[in-house]
């Protein structure tokens, strides 16, 4: 690794130092934040007031007659009628639920609303618990549809009605809520594989039925992986607008926005599963979406709610609308299945060039290895082998250049002592070794530069790849989470109450790659004004400590294997490739060879001529008034 290599590390490093400066609060997003939750404990006061309002009013329900008790509104409780007129039948009834099973997942459904109200999936388990993963906290959820019914001032929501089942098969399942005057809203509801086909057709309500319709759901989702922040920094809400590109609120914040384009799909994403929804002639412009971080409860990665108006489709007297929900991991190949446009970005592996690296090599790689391969770590060890040595051509490039400018140093040295006081003339000077030699000292910075699609590549790769989910290698439990040799009795600030030893170990051989790559160059005179480089080595290592710590400890046995490899290249190379005396012969050579300049080169000279005489005009100009 030469200086070229290691500022574009640095750069790399500053670049993510910049991403979370840029995604941490500043101070108007913490008071806004602050004034948020002050908003939300007085609405969860008031929440608390219409619960037990709600509550009354479901016991008096209770109290009432039945709707095979009675066939007409007017023996129903008046309070009921002034609320929901000719519905006030349709909000009496038992609270039940229902399920639905395949392979992928179990889905409930609520009699109250008829929608769903819970998704368990049978082919995935809590972080070290017997216990399904859950998509959200069914006890603190809700879904519905709230309309207008011009009966009543105001709008209702589904949630207000009882639904019956009305027929119910392996997959699917008939909800039904009828009012005493032959009204009937009904949903059916069929489960294939993670996805949940739901029709919602409102029958016999002629004009009484309004114009706006809003799917509305709220969920809390909960803890399914080994640690909580980690798993929240991987939480959001995706959504695709129709004509633009997957978008999301900011990963592990919260976050609120009104769409302004209708909406293909939206999901509530939480690090290695999502539950999506999406409508058939799609959701209108203007939904609401918000994202809340309960930092003080680590019984919730994080509270989504969205409100998303819709059409329906009116033929005679029934008004209908289809509803697709997947329920189900974030895998490729699973979500590229449901034919959603962008539906399996919801998965990150990067932006641009790093998004098309991960998605057109590194997946295809990982996928043709794992076919043949059960260990995960060992996949990992093979992917970093095949991806150093495809870059091979590129260390040979980077290690000659260093190599060059090695045998060149004592010419730049001389050059250096004799223009000590006119940088400009030993710019030159320098400038005319360069092109006299056929070296260019900008060589090794293209090799460093084609690297970085990778490295940044693999930084999203493996946290976002759920096949490291729960799988173990060496002393790591989860790959797909950090590992820890040591737990502590305390919180270091920006580290954390553990230690992953992959990243100790990374840490360790990136000193050493560090230490390694600056013997092979020449001794490097400080520049002032620009970075100690020794300071760089040793300072890096120990900022790799604090970044990594929480990371993925699959993305940590990358770079652990990378730097290992690339030692080992660089030994390889220089023990048995590369010859100074070979090199220092072929510039030798070189500076042999006439060099014909171009028209470029030679206005470049006169100015820097000119600029050199001018620069000697000034200082004896000075010189004359002292």
């Amino acid at each position: 690794m030469d200086k070229n290599q290691i500022i574009g590390i640095v750069l790399m490093v500053l670049l993510y130092i910049g991403y979370i400066w840029y995604t941490t609060p500043t101070e108007e997003d913490r008071l806004a934040a602050i004034a948020a939750q002050e908003q939300q404990k007085e609405q969860a006061r008031l929440d608390s007031i219409a619960a037990v309002e709600e509550a009354e009013f479901q016991a008096q329900l209770r109290e009432q007659p039945t709707a095979s008790d009675t066939t007409s509104t007017e023996a129903l409780d008046a309070s009921l009628v002034r609320r929901f007129g000719g519905l006030a039948s349709a909000a009496l009834g038992e609270d039940q639920t229902y399920t639905l099973a395949s392979k992928g997942v179990t889905a409930t459904f609520s009699s109250r609303g008829g929608l769903l109200s819970g998704a368990e999936l049978t082919g995935y388990k809590r972080y070290q618990s017997e216990e399904l993963v859950r998509l959200w906290k069914e006890e603190n959820s809700a879904m519905t549809v709230a309309f207008e019914f011009n009966e009543v001032a105001g709008e209702l929501n589904l949630n207000d009605f009882h639904f019956e089942a009305e027929a119910q098969r392996e997959n699917s399942i008939a909800l039904v809520s009828r009012s005493s005057e032959g009204q009937t809203i009904r949903w059916e509801h069929e489960l294939n594989g993670y996805t949940v086909t739901s029709n919602l057709s409102f029958e016999g309500f002629n004009s009484s039925l309004g114009d706006e319709f809003v799917f509305m759901w709220e969920a809390e989702g909960m803890p399914n992986e080994k640690g909580i922040d980690w798993e929240r920094q991987h939480s959001s809400i995706y959504y695709k607008e129709v004509g633009l590109g997957r978008d999301y609120l900011t990963d592990g914040q919260s976050k609120d926005l009104i769409t302004e384009e209708p909406l293909e799909w939206l999901a509530f994403k939480q690090n290695f599963f999502s539950a999506i929804v999406r409508n058939e002639s799609n959701f209108l412009p203007g939904a609401s979406l918000k994202t809340v971080v309960p930092e003080e409860d680590s019984t919730v990665t994080m509270a989504y709610a969205a409100a998303l108006p819709f059409e329906v489709q009116r033929v005679g007297t029934v008004a209908a609308s289809t509803f697709e929900f997947y329920l189900g991991p974030n895998e490729q190949n699973a979500l590229e299945a449901l034919g959603w446009e962008e539906a399996d970005r919801i998965i990150d592996y990067g932006w641009w060039i790093f998004g098309w690296v991960n998605r057109n090599v590194i997946l295809p790689l990982y996928n043709m290895i794992s076919t043949r391969v059960a260990s995960v770590g060992i996949i990992v060890l093979i992917i970093t082998l095949i991806i150093k040595l495809a870059l091979s051509p590129v260390t040979w490039k980077n290690f000659m250049s260093s190599a060059k400018m090695r045998v060149l140093r004592p010419e730049i040295d001389e050059i250096n002592a004799k223009h000590e006081d006119d940088p400009m003339a030993r710019q030159q000077e320098t400038m005319a070794l360069y092109r006299k030699t056929g070296v260019n000292p900008l060589a090794g910075c293209l090799p460093a530069l084609l690297q970085m699609p990778i490295l940044y590549a693999m930084f999203r790769f493996f946290p976002s790849n759920i096949d490291m989910r729960g799988q173990s290698f060496l002393w790591a439990d989860d790959l797909g989470a950090y590992d820890s040799i040591l737990d502590l009795p305390f919180s270091i600030p920006f580290y954390g109450a553990h230690v992953s030893g992959f990243t100790v170990l990374m840490a360790a051989s990136t000193f050493f790659y560090m230490r390694l790559s600056m013997g092979n160059q020449p001794p490097q005179p400080q520049q002032p004004g620009m970075p100690n480089m020794k300071v760089i080595q040793q300072m890096f290592p120990f900022m790799m400590l604090f970044f990594f710590n929480k990371f993925a400890s699959g993305l940590s046995l990358y770079y652990l294997a990378a730097n290992v490899v690339s030692m080992g290249q660089m030994l390889f190379i220089k023990q048995f490739l590369v010859d100074d005396e070979k090199i220092r012969a072929k510039i030798e050579e070189n500076k042999a060879k006439p060099r014909k300049k171009s028209s470029f080169q030679e206005r470049l000279e006169q100015m820097q001529k000119e600029q050199a005489a001018k620069t000697k005009e000034i200082k004896a100009n000075k010189k004359k008034r002292k």
